[in-house]
């Protein structure tokens, strides 16, 4: 009987060494330097994107912006709102918001200003994932706005603002949305020459 525990006592040893419980991968935590650097990378990254491949901003009320490569731009024009009930409006100056946090960086940079003010923003990389862009804003009761970023594969697909949340669509747009574009532009030039 003592040798059948041995025996089995020696199986359970033998059987933990070979299985040993694999012990968890150590984490890099990276350095609020090293966020900033991150995320402003891929907001340059989705920017430099959207302005070579188009983009669309879709707008959980329904509304969208369709806005094209500058090599795309039709008669000159390259943005237009369609508001939730499908009415269509030219842009004539437009700051897409994958741009934003990289636009700030680089008038803060031209203007030779520190963090304050104005320029004032925070980069926070949140548990999920995502980032918390926070940055100067008027007509907010403590000066500061904060945009939450959804970043996958290297580029902004997402944004939650206090107003609203955005989606982000790279690249091609469909016919539909091009036959939409272009007699958003027809009508508007024809209106301008009346």
């Amino acid at each position: 009987m003592k040798r059948i525990f041995l025996g089995l006592a020696l199986v359970s040893l033998l059987t933990g060494c070979s299985s040993p419980t694999p012990s968890p991968t150590p984490t890099k935590t990276k350095t609020q330097a090293q966020i900033e650097q991150d995320f402003l990378k891929i907001a340059d990254d989705s920017c430099a994107k959207a302005q070579a491949e188009n983009i669309i901003e879709e707008v959980a009320d329904g509304s969208r912006i369709i806005a094209l490569a500058k090599s795309n731009a039709y008669k000159d024009y390259s943005a237009i709102y369609i508001d939730a009930d499908g009415k269509v409006q030219v842009i004539y100056e437009l700051e897409l918001a994958v741009c934003g946090p990289g636009y700030l960086i680089s008038m803060m940079e031209e203007a030779n200003h520190d963090n304050s003010g104005d320029y004032e923003h925070h980069i926070k990389l949140n548990s999920d994932g995502t980032y918390t862009w926070t940055q100067h804003s008027y007509g907010t009761e403590s000066g500061l706005e904060d945009t939450i970023f959804t970043v996958n594969s290297g580029l902004i697909t997402a944004a939650v603002t206090p107003a609203y949340s955005y989606s982000f669509s790279y690249g091609p747009i469909s016919d539909a949305d091009m036959q939409t574009f272009q007699a958003a532009i027809d009508a508007e030039l024809e209106r301008l020459n009346q």
